[in-house]
C-alpha cells in the first residue's frame, strides 16, 4: 500500500509539471490581458502601455513561464491583478467555502444516491424502482443552471426558505455560532441541488449491482439457509455492490473540492468555482493557472483516495 502511495506520489510530479507548461502555453496565447478594457479618461493608453512592459506582458512565453516556475520554487503564485491580493491568500479564502461546500455536497451526495440505488435494485421493475429510474433520467437531462435556477426561483423566491445566494449574512459576527449556523443555512441549497445531480452515477451502478446480485449463488444459499431477506441484503449483497460506488468515490471528492464552477456561480457562491469562471473572464492568468494546477493534484490524489478506499471495502483487493 505504502509503495503503491509513493509510487501515485511521484508520478504526480510530472503530471503536473506537463498540465502546468499546457495551461500556460494556452493561457499566454488567449486574446487581450488583465489591462484590456480597462481604458478610461483616467488612464493613459501610454501609462497602460508602460504597466504591461513592467509586468512582463511582452516577453516570450518561455521567459514567462521560467519566471513562473522559479516563483514557485519560492512560494509565491503571483498576484492576482484583478483583487490586488496574493494568490495564496485569494485562493486560501476561497478554499475553505468550497471545502464545506464539497463536504456537505458529498455527504448528502451518498446518503441520497445509496439509500436510492438500494430502493431501486431491491424493488427492480416495481413502482419505486420506476420512479427512481424516472429520477435519474431527468437529473442526468437537467442542465445545473437550470436546476440551481429552479431551485432559487422556488425556495427562495417563493417559499422563502433559503437565501438567494452568498455564504453568510455580514450581520453575524465570525467565530460565533450563529456566524457558523448561517454558513451552513447558506450552503445547504447549493449543497443539496448538487448532490440531486451528481448522485444519478451512484443510483445506476448500485441498481445495477444489486440487480446482479440478487440472483447470484451465494445470495440463494443463503436464502434457502432461511437467512432473513434484510440481513441478505445488508451483510452480502450491498456489502459486494458497494465496490464500483467505491471505485469513484475519490475522484468525486476531487471534483467537488476542486468546485463545481456552475453550481457556485448560480447560487453566487464564494468558491474556487466561482473565482476560476471570473479569473478566466477577467484575464487573471496568475490565478487562473494556480487553480488548474491545484485542480490537476485533487484529481490524482482522488485517485489514490479511491485505489485506497476499495482496499478498505474489500479485503480480498490488495494493491500490489
Amino acid at each position: 500500500m505504502w509503495k503503491t502511495i509513493i509510487r501515485r506520489i511521484l508520478i504526480l510530479i510530472p503530471q503536473v509539471f506537463l498540465i502546468s507548461l499546457l495551461v500556460f502555453i494556452l493561457a499566454n496565447f488567449m486574446p487581450g490581458d488583465a489591462l484590456t478594457g480597462k481604458i478610461d479618461p483616467n488612464v493613459s493608453p501610454a501609462r497602460l502601455e508602460e504597466l504591461r512592459q513592467q509586468w512582463g506582458y511582452y516577453d516570450p512565453w518561455y521567459i514567462k513561464y521560467i519566471n513562473w516556475i522559479k516563483n514557485i520554487m519560492k512560494g509565491d503564485l503571483g498576484e492576482s491583478t484583478a483583487y490586488k491580493l496574493p494568490v495564496t491568500r485569494l485562493i486560501g479564502q476561497r478554499a475553505v467555502n468550497t471545502f464545506w461546500l464539497a463536504l456537505i455536497t458529498t455527504v448528502l451526495n451518498y446518503i441520497i444516491g445509496i439509500t436510492l440505488g438500494v430502493i431501486s435494485g431491491r424493488y427492480h421493475e416495481k413502482l419505486p424502482d420506476k420512479i427512481i429510474v424516472f429520477y435519474t433520467f431527468f437529473a442526468l437531462a437537467m442542465p445545473s443552471v437550470v436546476f440551481g435556477l429552479i431551485n432559487i426561483f422556488v425556495f427562495s423566491f417563493k417559499f422563502k426558505w433559503f437565501p438567494v445566494g452568498g455564504s453568510v449574512d455580514v450581520k453575524y459576527l465570525a467565530g460565533t455560532i450563529p456566524y457558523y449556523w448561517d454558513k451552513l443555512y447558506h450552503m445547504f441549497l447549493p449543497a443539496l441541488t448538487g448532490a440531486l445531480l451528481y448522485t444519478v452515477s451512484i443510483i445506476q451502478y448500485l441498481r445495477s449491482e444489486i440487480i446482479d446480485y440478487k440472483n447470484s449463488d451465494f445470495v440463494i444459499t443463503a436464502r434457502s439457509k432461511g437467512v432473513p431477506e434484510n440481513k441478505i441484503y445488508s451483510r452480502h449483497i450491498l456489502r459486494n455492490a458497494l465496490l464500483p460506488v467505491a471505485s469513484f468515490m475519490g475522484g468525486d471528492i476531487a471534483s467537488l473540492l476542486g468546485g463545481s464552477i456552475f453550481i457556485e456561480n448560480v447560487f453566487s457562491y464564494p468558491g474556487m468555482g466561482k473565482l476560476f469562471l471570473e479569473s478566466i473572464q477577467r484575464r487573471d492568468y496568475a490565478v487562473v493557472n494556480a487553480l488548474i494546477i491545484l485542480f490537476a493534484v485533487l484529481t490524482v490524489l482522488g485517485t489514490l483516495l479511491s485505489d485506497i478506499i476499495m482496499s478498505a471495502v474489500d479485503p480480498r483487493i490488495r494493491i500490489k
